[in-house]
């Protein structure tokens, strides 16, 4: 039987753009937008997790608490009766390539884009701006993320894993910035610190996810890497 829809992704590295791409993409064609992005799925950190504005027109943002943990896995099985939909999602290759390939089973560790993908049917656009532009981009980020409060926010958790609220060993909790900011409640980091390590820490991330790309999800006929 032919497929009747088609499964749309865009990833990229943080800090590539994907938000602004996909809600112009989305709105052009008449698409809602579904969120992919580990950190974005965590209410409790709009800012350091860099959640879209927009938060009511995008399906799983900010849509649980940071005790509700999840992987890619978890995700993928929650997700899985909604892929048919016209939706555009957005976010991590790892959990995009989850979608869309599933993983080996609960518990066990997986890698995606291999073997036989769920629909014959799909399209994913790779963001793939300029190195230098992307690390410039990371650093304004991390600024704009402090003006609008990161620290505040970050404050609130750390209050919380104090009082016992959170556990330290929750996933969402090792998000790059929440991370370092909470090392400089616990007194371990300056200020200073914490931002240059917070702000190095995402361009070393950047670099990975760019490799992992380029390794799992290479230019081919259904992934188009868009050089901005």
């Amino acid at each position: 039987m032919k497929q009747d829809f088609c499964f749309l992704a865009v990833t990229g590295p943080t800090a590539s753009g994907k938000t602004a791409w996909a809600e112009s993409f989305a709105a052009e064609r008449g698409l809602e937008l579904a969120n992919a992005d580990p950190f974005q799925l965590y209410r409790e950190i709009p800012i350091l997790g860099n959640q879209p504005k927009a938060a009511k027109n995008w399906h799983f943002l900010s849509d649980r608490s940071l005790q509700q943990a999840a992987t890619a896995g978890s995700f993928a099985k929650e997700a899985e009766p909604h892929l048919k939909k016209p939706w555009l999602w957005v976010g991590a290759g790892l959990y995009l390539g989850a979608l869309l390939y599933g993983l080996d089973s609960p518990g066990k560790k997986g890698t995606p884009f291999q073997g036989r993908p769920r629909f014959e049917n799909y399209r994913i656009f790779v963001l793939n701006p300029n190195r230098q532009t992307l690390y410039d981009r990371i650093d304004q980020r991390v600024e704009e993320m402090i003006q609008k409060g990161a620290f505040e926010e970050a404050e609130v958790i750390w209050k919380g894993v104090q009082a016992g609220e959170f556990s330290a060993s929750l996933p969402g909790l090792k998000a790059i910035g929440l991370r370092q900011l909470l090392s400089f409640f616990a007194g371990d980091l300056s200020r200073d610190r914490a931002i240059e390590l917070w702000k190095q820490e995402t361009r070393r991330l950047a670099k990975r996810q760019l490799t992992w790309l380029r390794k799992f999800s290479a230019p081919s006929e259904r992934i188009q890497w868009i050089d901005l």
